[in-house]
């Protein structure tokens, strides 16, 4: 019934068929077509670095749905730039919230692609207070190790 989400390449083409997909409430196919376009942004790297702009993909993805226009998480970007994808997560994972982000990734299933999840999959990368806060947000929300592996 719905196209195959893994044959688009296309951002902006994947946010037609999303906005598409909302207006005939098919909330849970928008959502993979955000996730996918999550994905395309993060392909031009690789390991951990990959994670992180796959995660911050859905952070401006999910931005954009609620504002109707481009965002870009400008901090997080500079805060990368400046420090590097591994401080960036370590300290996301040291906040004591979590953000709207992790919120609805875990409401829909995804989990894995949280930055909390990031950080508890490359533990030895991380900082032990990191890694422990992170598991401890997301056992908080149910999600055990083995479903973020």
């Amino acid at each position: 019934m719905f196209p195959d989400l893994m044959k688009f390449t296309d951002p902006e083409k994947l946010r037609n068929l999303m906005s598409n997909a909302l207006r005939l409430g098919h909330a849970d196919y928008a959502f993979e077509c955000q996730m996918r376009i999550a994905e395309l942004a993060g392909l031009p790297f690789s390991g951990l670095e990959r994670e992180f702009w796959t995660a911050v993909s859905y952070g401006e993805e999910t931005k954009r749905l609620e504002t109707g226009k481009a965002a870009r998480l400008t901090q997080t970007r500079q805060k990368q730039k400046r420090l590097g994808a591994v401080q960036c997560l370590t300290d996301m994972a040291l906040a004591p919230a979590v953000t709207d982000g992790f919120e609805a990734l875990v409401q829909h299933g995804k989990a894995e692609f949280t930055g909390e999840a990031v950080v508890v999959r490359n533990a030895e990368q991380f900082p032990a207070e990191a890694v422990a806060n992170a598991a401890k947000k997301l056992e908080a929300h149910g999600i055990t190790r083995e479903q973020i592996a």
